[in-house]
């Protein structure tokens, strides 16, 4: 820009007189009076893991590219706010404190608070940005820019995290959060919904076992099947051994399951989920008992995730950055208000729960607190009530069955989301002298960590409990138990007992380490016992340590064969020391490669009572051919003066399991060779075989093609896509057979899961189906079939012009914003248009669309377009759609009227 262009500039936005423009002109540094003009301009492809890839428009000065500031900054997140006369910038980066600015019109830059002149050399004042030398970027910002001129690319290293980065994360795990949080995915249809089958095949596991040893040979056989069966889940297990000639067989839990609708929302409290018939097991505290009967509850089938929300506040320094973490990422962060408060609202969900907060204050200080939460799924939400009802005959072996109808009813009840009751009832003379027994409990949470239980069994006997977990994972668990002498549940005729465990981590040279003591008492009519251990593990180098002391002290007096078992009256002691050291082999490439990764342990005992070593043992482990494990070991009994031998191989086929196994003493030997696996039916009726159990569990057939008639269904003669080109939002097996077809394995039946098709994976860049997520329930103990039509992506072309003088004229550079159904575009892949204006984009997903151009590159040039929006939709059609004339009109916004 000349001195003319520059004057009719001032001219055409101020509506000043000529007078006062040639007096303001007077003030402006003479080089941005004379600016330059670049020898050059280029479209660069900018990469950055957290943006993927987009473009920079770069303008050139010899071999060195300025980069448009506003944008770059814009990308990164890094915030900013325009320089009092509109056409710099100024912000604060990294710190609070590091105040930064870049004043084309003043001639100035501020650079962690301190000004510089900066030279007309160092920037271009373009139309649409500010153009900045790489060097300036470096300074302030610790971006370090690095160009191809050959493959016109650039690439970022940056001296520290930028808050682009951060924001992804962000972004990555709130979603995932509000999903574990509603339990389903919002964005994601149901698109296959629970399809009841009469009868469809399923699964069956199965175990071949083969014994030899020098009496003998037997031979054992486990089946587990699984199917779908008037609408509900069937399976059972039959076991077979075949020794000396005489054959041994039963079946064991069969029994057949209904789920209703209702077991399937974890987060409702429904009146019934399921329904079972057959061999089922009482839901009792501590007392289940086999029955042949029926069972009623309304247990959701898929488990609870979501207790409760946790609020955690506090106070910090004013306008600190705090953050919330748990299982130490990020899912939340605020700023702190002007009196320092902050507030955040955590989900608890069941099991062990992680809370950590991390401040950041002005001053560069940084604040972290811990607290951790263990949640039993004992507990219930506030409000809910759940059942269990159980009656059948009685079980007592392999073939006896009792003829008097025994039952068991339970309930409990969330007061609170830290207060569960319990409530039951057994009856039948199975459980005791008396024909009816109640039981009681309740599960409490106090101060957010620290867990009570207490269960209460009338008769038979009364027991509490409490447990706590820190944060630094020191961990406190007690138990105290009063029993009811003659009670069934009293085998060792204790009056009562109670136990301790404490777990204290700690550190040496950096490496987590811990220490554990345990005792426990128990009373008796004629004395008492106690028992008492304590245990440390270490860590130095590679070598992990640990020693172990346990000790029994009897003070128990008439000691009988037929009341404790002990035989021997007094009071005396046993007491052992343990040793072991375990050492890995590091997977180095300077490493052997048949010593790589291999495990080493020895251990040694000594009986510290007789004061004489007990036994030693080593033992070797090497993986070998990639799926394969090698053991070899070896223990002696150094009291008995007796050795073993142990060695074995386990190897993992794709559709087999083998161990072998061969031990062997002086007089005896045993030789074991076992074979498992599973096969599940597919929906073609193809076997698969696979080396992992499969009942109870669930799998997907999944089938791309190319629909050619646009009919949403594969039809005879249409092509099959073979791409592993799917993701799910839990783990699973993958397998790509040579059919074409996906087949997904180890789902949890009655799972609600979201798919995702990996438009990257696919063999042709320019297929995409027309839903790219959908969810899913998994079928109980069978495949189900989805099938993925895929089309021709489609195509977008159009201009951006400028009305100048009543014509159009096309502008090079500008940026347009290209959105799906509200979100942007996964590749936030930025549209540039060329030299001419024009702009295409293709590899388009079916669906909704919304294109504009960037409002901030609008701002700067004081522009408007018409239209603002445009909307289209590219439809799913085997050949792709094509949509052309998408083009944009610039016109100037309006000077405001002077004064």
């Amino acid at each position: 820009m000349n001195f003319i262009g520059f004057f009719r500039f001032l001219r055409k936005l101020r509506k000043l007189p000529v007078a006062l423009c040639i007096l303001a002109l007077s003030f402006f540094p003479k080089d941005l009076l004379a600016q330059q003009e670049p020898d050059g301009e280029a479209l660069l492809t900018f990469t950055y893991p957290a943006l993927g890839q987009v473009y920079l428009n770069a303008v050139f000065f010899g071999d060195i590219p300025f980069l448009p500031m506003g944008e770059v900054l814009s990308l990164l997140y890094i915030p900013s706010e325009r320089t009092e006369n509109g056409k710099g910038l100024k912000g604060t980066f990294p710190g609070k404190n590091d105040q930064w600015g870049i004043d084309p019109l003043l001639g100035t830059a501020v650079i962690k608070g301190k000004t510089e002149v900066l030279s007309a050399e160092n920037f271009y004042l373009g139309e649409m940005d500010l153009y900045l030398h790489p060097d300036y970027f470096s300074r302030i910002f610790g971006l370090n820019f690095s160009t191809n001129i050959y493959a016109l690319s650039i690439s970022l290293v940056a001296e520290g995290a930028l808050p682009v980065d951060d924001k992804q994360k962000r972004e990555a795990l709130r979603k995932r959060l509000q999903q574990r949080q509603s339990g389903q995915a919002s964005d994601a249809p149901l698109l296959y919904d629970r399809e009841r089958k009469l009868i469809a095949p399923g699964m069956l596991d199965y175990n071949l076992n083969t014994t030899q040893t020098e009496s003998g040979r037997s031979l054992g056989l486990l089946l587990n099947g699984g199917m779908e069966f008037l609408g509900g889940d069937l399976q059972g297990v039959f076991a077979g051994n075949l020794q000396n000639g005489n054959l041994f067989a039963n079946t064991s839990g069969v029994r057949w399951r209904y789920v209703l609708p209702g077991g399937m929302r974890p987060d409702d409290n429904v009146a019934i989920t399921s329904i079972s018939v057959g061999q089922i097991n009482t839901s009792g505290f501590n007392n289940s008992t086999r029955l042949l009967g029926v069972g009623v509850t309304n247990n959701p089938v898929i488990p609870r995730l979501k207790l409760d929300v946790f609020v955690i506040d506090g106070y910090t320094a004013p306008d600190s950055e705090v953050e919330l973490l748990i299982g130490g990422q990020l899912v939340d962060f605020l700023r702190a208000d002007e009196v320092g408060y902050y507030r955040f609202n955590a989900p608890i969900t069941f099991g062990t729960i992680r809370l950590g907060i991390r401040i950041y204050t002005p001053q560069g200080e940084v604040i972290t607190e811990d607290r951790q939460l263990q949640i039993p799924f004992t507990f219930l939400p506030k409000g809910f009530v759940t059942y269990n009802i159980q009656a059948g005959l009685p079980q007592f072996g392999l073939d006896s069955l009792g003829t008097e109808t025994i039952g068991h009813a339970d309930i409990a009840y969330g007061i609170t989301n830290a207060l569960t009751v319990r409530a039951g009832v057994d009856q039948g003379s199975l459980f005791g002298v008396n024909n009816t027994y109640g039981v009681f409990g309740l599960s409490a949470r106090l101060l957010q960590q620290y867990l009570v239980n207490v269960d209460i069994l009338p008769n038979r006997y009364y027991q509490a409990s409490g447990s706590v977990f820190y944060a630094n994972n020191t961990s406190i668990n007690a138990q105290y138990t009063e029993h009811v002498p003659g009670s069934e549940f009293n085998f060792l005729g204790q009056v009562r007992d109670a136990n301790l465990n404490l777990f204290y981590p700690f550190k040496v040279f950096g490496k987590f380490s811990g220490f554990r003591i345990a005792g426990e008492r128990l009373w008796f009519e004629n004395g008492v016992r106690t028992n008492y251990q304590a245990d440390i593990n270490t860590q130095i180098g590679r070598v992990v340590t640990r020693v172990n002391y346990r000790e029994r002290i009897n003070g128990i007096n008439d000691i009988t064969e037929g009341g404790t078992g002990l035989g021997q009256p007094g009071a005396f002691s046993l007491a052992l020391l343990t040793g072991s050291m375990t050492y890995t082999v590091r997977r180095s490439p300077s490493v052997p490669v048949f010593v790589r990764g291999m495990f080493l342990r020895g251990q040694f005992r000594y009986d510290t009572d007789i004061r004489q070593p007990q036994s030693y043992s080593v033992l070797l482990s090497q993986t070998l051919l990639k799926t394969g494990r090698f053991t070899l070991g070896y223990e002696q009994d150094m009291v008995r003066k007796a050795g073993q031998l142990q060695v074995g191989f386990l190897y993992d086929f794709t559709a087999i399991r083998s161990s072998t196994q061969f031990s062997a003493r002086k007089d005896s030997y045993v030789a074991q060779q076992t074979f498992s696996g599973s096969i599940g039916i597919d929906p073609s009726g193809l076997m698969l075989p696979t080396n992992r159990d499969q009942v109870t569990r669930s799998g997907v057939s999944v089938r791309m093609f190319i629909d050619k008639n646009e009919n949403g269904a594969f039809d005879e003669g249409e092509e099959v896509v073979p791409a592993k080109a799917v993701r799910l939002d839990r783990s699973a097996n993958m397998l790509l057979g040579s059919d074409g077809i996906l087949r997904i394995t180890q789902l949890q039946s009655y799972w609600k899961y979201e798919m995702e098709v990996d438009i990257n994976a696919l063999p042709n860049p320019n297929l995409a189906p027309k839903i790219k997520k959908f969810s899913f329930i998994a079928e109980p103990n069978r495949f189900r079939s989805i099938d993925i039509p895929l089309y021709q992506t489609g195509i977008i072309e159009g201009f951006v012009y400028s009305e100048q003088n009543g014509s159009l004229q096309g502008l090079g550079g500008f940026r347009l914003i290209l959105e799906k159904d509200g979100e942007e575009v996964e590749s936030k892949e930025v549209l540039r248009t060329f030299s001419d204006g024009g702009f295409y984009a293709y590899g388009l997903l079916p669906g909704k669309y919304t294109l504009r151009i960037d409002p901030k590159q609008l701002e700067f040039m004081q522009s408007d377009s018409e239209p603002g929006v445009l909307e289209f939709e590219i439809l799913a059609l085997a050949d792709g759609d094509y949509k052309e004339n998408l083009n944009f009109v610039l016109r100037k916004i309006p000077a405001a009227p002077e004064d």
